[in-house]
């Protein structure tokens, strides 16, 4: 008897799972399509961009494939290691996931410069394209950090609050559409923040400095009130699922929202620290750009008078010094 579509395209392990070891979390894994395959194609794409501009000379930083591979690993081992295996068995799972999928995976995405590689390589008529997507309306629009940012936001609150929970925890392809969509949101903040690829608005530096410290008071306002629940979060699917071992559910649950708490803080101090890093280094270039330019107007010699002086005041003579 042939397996029925779903078990063929997209699955998820059975929700009775054995107790959680160190020994299961080193060795449970898990191999859903939906998720491995773009893993690996996107790793595969970029790889060959990398390579195609190395033969014809061009260079490629390093740094750029060492971010892209982070955030790829990071989606491969939230859906795919021990964390995919239980996350249908335990609430403090997903709230794992949801972090690694959403704030620390799309900073190595963003980071990775996918476009920058994309319009590098891909033939003039593929370069006019992407450009064309990138400046479309609707891109533009969800391009602006602000609506990007309401959007990394409300996919969170919306997740939790309301039944999505409990349905993508019953239905195979709302459970890996949430993974996906955790991805993709996260990486378009990311990538209209930070700036690396080229994205239809660049704001002012003060303005993405403020929507970054403004991850630290949303992940407050998402994890503490699941904290001090008295009711269960898909209290039905968890007595279902009737799971003999671990904490109570109430007690996962509010491990669970202290992750969704404490993760989003130290993903948030960590971006601010990167943040303060990049507008410090920034400034430095603006002062050398500063100093070029004065150079190569008034010179940089070191018998050149100082260039806030006129040049009247400059040539003329000291006074005389008094006997």
């Amino acid at each position: 008897m042939l397996p029925p579509p779903t078990a063929v395209l997209a699955w998820m392990p059975d929700a009775d799972q054995p107790p959680l070891t160190v020994s299961r979390m080193l060795t449970a894994w898990t191999f859903d399509p939906v998720m491995v395959i773009p893993v690996l194609v996107a790793a595969g794409l970029y790889l060959w961009g990398v390579r195609m501009l190395r033969r014809r000379g061009d260079t490629w930083p390093p740094s750029r494939t060492a971010y892209w591979f982070f955030g790829l690993v990071l989606v491969f081992v939230a859906t795919s290691s021990a964390l995919g295996v239980y996350d249908r068995t335990l609430f403090v799972v997903p709230a794992i996931q949801h972090m690694l999928l959403q704030m620390i995976a799309p900073v190595g995405l963003a980071m990775g410069a996918p476009i920058t590689l994309a319009m590098r390589t891909f033939p003039v008529e593929w370069r006019r394209v992407v450009l064309a997507v990138v400046h479309s309306g609707p891109v533009r629009f969800i391009g602006r950090p602000g609506v990007a940012f309401a959007l990394f936001a409300i996919t969170q609150f919306a997740f939790y609050y309301t039944p999505l929970y409990e349905a993508s925890l019953r239905n195979v392809w709302l459970h890996d559409f949430s993974h996906v969509h955790f991805v993709l949101v996260g990486f378009l903040f990311y990538w209209a923040l930070l700036g690396v690829d080229p994205v239809p608005h660049r704001p002012p530096f003060f303005f993405k400095f403020m929507l970054v410290l403004a991850l630290a008071p949303m992940h407050i306002l998402l994890g503490i009130p699941i904290m001090l629940m008295n009711e269960v979060l898909a209290e039905g699917y968890y007595l279902e699922v009737a799971r003999t071992w671990g904490p109570t559910l109430i007690d996962d649950q509010e491990v669970g929202g202290g992750v969704l708490w404490g993760f989003g803080d130290v993903a948030a101090a960590a971006l601010i620290s990167a943040f303060v890093v990049q507008w410090y280094r920034s400034d430095e270039r603006d002062a050398r750009r500063t100093d070029r330019a004065l150079d190569r107007q008034y010179g940089s010699g070191p018998t050149m008078p100082p260039w806030w002086l006129e040049p009247e005041q400059a040539e003329r003579p000291p006074p005389p010094r008094e006997a």
